[in-house]
């Protein structure tokens, strides 16, 4: 092992002192022999070469103990300097093992992710993954890793587990009281819009109608089936919740039903145009009046109900949810629907005087099955073989 200066001074140092210590006794010794003579057998003589012998020895014991300090100061220089650079291997060992910890933590949460896309069939992606595994750990890095972190839904400090946690608690809340005369609908899609925001996905499966645009992305949200959305939602959060050591949400009770879905099919066909950042993915010709006709039928009252009870059994069926709405894709079905409707109207419309209260209602709805009845038609003509 290289010497650095400063021990080099010191084993020079101590060589020096013996080679002085040595050198003086040897000096000494012959000084004494030759001015105090031979070895003699009086007493005073020994007497005085013990006294030389003792001052010589201390002498060396002197030199013997600086040598001996010098020693232990570089050797004790050669300790600290070892430990320094074993402190740093260690630094550097749990520096790497960090980082790889940090690694594998990433990697999990990726892996984490990828099967809650599998889970619910690959019908959406995680958009950006490195933002949402650092929006959940805010405090991680290469040289720090918390395998714990906090739900803050404080409106000073809130984070991104505690926005997702107050979005699903003010949900629930409001499934127990949705007060749908008062804004109910406007309420809930707002939410629904904050949730899907926030979760960042996007979606990959094929579009189905009522699937809800916003801001010219599709949403997971559809308006026939918007607790679906909330149920996959919650399983996201619940998933983080138990990655990041946090107990999950309650179990979720209230359920809004029916009473969600056709809020929200009004809210949207009475606010559609520009000023709607969202819309309404509606590929079926004719889904708008379809859905017209349900909440006309919903208004009549009894006395004409009887005749229009088909059409609208037929409808209920077709808005229960996302799946049930695609058999409107069926053009002989919607036909069907639409010339049955016809006749039913001109039914209800042949029995109720003209100062009838729902006669203008009657006369509305017979319109909306005219128009439902072309388009299908119109459609089935161009999709046939000339």
């Amino acid at each position: 092992m290289a010497l650095d200066i400063k021990s080099k001074w010191l084993l020079i140092v101590g060589i020096l002192i013996g080679i002085g210590v040595i050198t003086s006794g040897g000096v000494l010794f012959y000084l004494y022999h030759k001015h105090l003579g031979p070895i003699s057998n009086q007493h005073a003589a020994w007497s005085s070469f013990g006294s030389l012998l003792s001052g010589f020895f201390m002498v060396a014991s002197t030199g013997a103990t600086v040598s001996t300090l010098l020693f232990l100061a570089h050797q004790n220089r050669q300790i600290q300097k070892t430990n320094s650079k074993q402190q740093q291997v260690t630094e550097a060992q749990l520096a790497a093992t960090n980082f790889e910890q940090y690694v594998n933590h990433r990697r999990f949460f990726a892996e984490r992710l990828t099967e809650l896309e599998i889970t619910f069939g690959n019908s959406f992606k995680f958009e950006k993954r490195e933002s949402l595994y650092n929006k959940i750990f805010p405090n991680n890095s290469p040289t720090n890793l918390e395998f714990t972190a906090k739900v803050d839904s404080s409106i000073d400090n809130q984070n991104y587990l505690g926005k997702l946690n107050s979005i699903l608690t003010k949900l629930d809340d409001f499934s127990r009281d949705p007060d749908w005369k008062n804004s109910g609908a406007r309420r809930l899609i707002g939410l629904l819009i904050d949730l899907n925001e926030a979760l960042d996905i996007r979606m990959i499966n094929e579009a189905y109608d009522g699937d809800v645009n916003f801001s010219n992305s599709r949403t997971a949200i559809n308006i026939y089936s918007p607790e679906e959305f909330i149920g996959i939602a919650r399983t996201i959060y619940n998933s983080f919740m138990f990655y990041t050591g946090n107990p999950k949400l309650p179990e979720y009770h209230a359920v809004m039903g029916r009473s969600a879905s056709d809020s929200l099919m009004e809210f949207f066909l009475r606010n559609t145009g520009a000023s709607n950042p969202s819309s309404i993915v509606k590929v079926i010709p004719g889904l708008a009046l379809m859905e017209k006709i349900y909440f006309n039928l919903y208004e009549i009252d009894l006395s004409h109900f009887q005749f229009m009870q088909p059409s609208y059994g037929t409808l209920v069926e077709a808005f229960a949810s996302r799946e049930a709405v695609m058999r409107l894709r069926d053009r002989l079905l919607v036909e069907h629907l639409a010339e049955s409707g016809c006749e039913q109207t001109s039914k209800a419309l042949a029995h109720a005087p003209e100062d009838d209260t729902h006669f203008d209602l009657l006369k509305d709805t017979n319109e909306l099955f005219l128009q439902l009845l072309s388009i299908s038609r119109s459609t089935r003509t161009q999709s046939d073989p000339a």
